[in-house]
Parts: structure tokens; C-alpha cells; sequence
């Protein structure tokens, strides 16, 4: 009688988790991957590549060294996102940056079941630094994102050539 009990008692267990498992979605929740932080660049590479940045990004080495130093300032390179969900639908979707010389905002939106996103930025001065011009032509381009709340990675199409920028949540 104790076992029958014990295995009825499993059976209604197993099957109270049905409903929590049958509600599971393969969608990102955007508002928690974007919103709410600060994101700072961190890596600049072709997709696949383990390099922090993509070869022949710079001419030179002192060049090189000049955006290395650059990325160290803390409000360069940075990503703000701005949104609020409503209904299933993104809205007031704002997103805002610079990269050393130029700033700029515009507007965002992304589909966190296809991990599709889309950049408007309306970019304001220019940048002579390689790393900078990288970032901000990336920024025009991008097409798809993979992320969570601490670290989200951009995808964007650079001629023929897949890069990635990667960013980590600016402390």
C-alpha cells in the first residue's frame, strides 16, 4: 500500500510539472538582454574568431595602441538601449552612445525569437580613430544580437565578412 502511494504521489508530481514545461518559450526576453544598463565594447573580431580584434583593423602599431587606449576611457564605446514592454510589443525603443569623437541616438528594435535586431542611429561628428570608425560603421549594420543581462554580442556584415562586436555590462 505504501509503495501504490508513493507512486501515485510521483505520478501527480510529474504530472503538476507538465504546465511549467508546456509554457517554456525559445524567446528572449529583449527588455532584460538591453535594457536597463550601460554597454561597453569589448572585442571587435570576425564571427568565429577568438581575437579580441579583427586583423588589419589598424595600420600601425602606434595606432593600434592609440584605440587600445581610447577603449580604456570609460564613457567611450558604449551602448545605451531604452525600452519598455507593452502588451508583447516594444516601445520606446531609444538607444544612445558614443565612440570617442561622435555620439549618437536614434531608435532600436529587436525580435527575441529570431534574435534579429535592428540599429537607427543618427550619428553626429566623425571619428579619425580605426577602432572608433569600426564601431560606429558596425553600428549601421547590425542584423542579429546573442546575449543575456551581463554580456550581449552584436552581429554585423562588413562586406563580405560576418564581425562581431562583443559588450560586457559597463560597471
Amino acid at each position: 500500500m505504501i509503495n501504490r502511494t508513493r507512486h501515485i504521489g510521483s505520478i501527480l508530481f510529474v504530472l503538476s510539472l507538465l504546465p511549467m514545461l508546456s509554457g517554456c518559450n525559445n524567446k528572449d526576453d529583449v527588455i532584460e538582454v538591453f535594457t536597463g544598463k550601460t554597454w561597453k565594447l569589448s572585442r571587435l573580431t570576425n564571427e568565429g574568431s577568438s581575437a579580441q580584434f579583427y586583423p588589419g583593423l589598424w595600420q600601425d602599431e602606434k595606432a593600434a595602441n592609440s584605440s587600445k587606449e581610447a577603449l580604456k576611457v570609460e564613457d567611450n564605446f558604449t551602448l545605451i538601449f531604452e525600452g519598455s514592454e507593452l502588451n508583447g510589443e516594444l516601445m520606446g525603443a531609444r538607444i544612445s552612445g558614443q565612440g570617442i569623437r561622435s555620439n549618437f541616438s536614434g531608435s532600436w528594435s529587436a525580435d527575441g525569437k529570431s534574435q534579429t535586431v535592428t540599429l537607427l542611429p543618427d550619428i553626429k561628428g566623425t571619428e579619425s580613430d580605426a577602432l572608433a570608425n569600426a564601431f560606429i560603421k558596425g553600428l549601421k549594420t547590425v542584423y542579429q544580437y546573442e546575449g543575456n543581462a551581463n554580456s550581449l554580442t552584436l552581429f554585423f556584415k562588413d562586406g563580405n565578412t560576418i564581425r562581431v562586436m562583443g559588450f560586457s555590462r559597463k560597471r
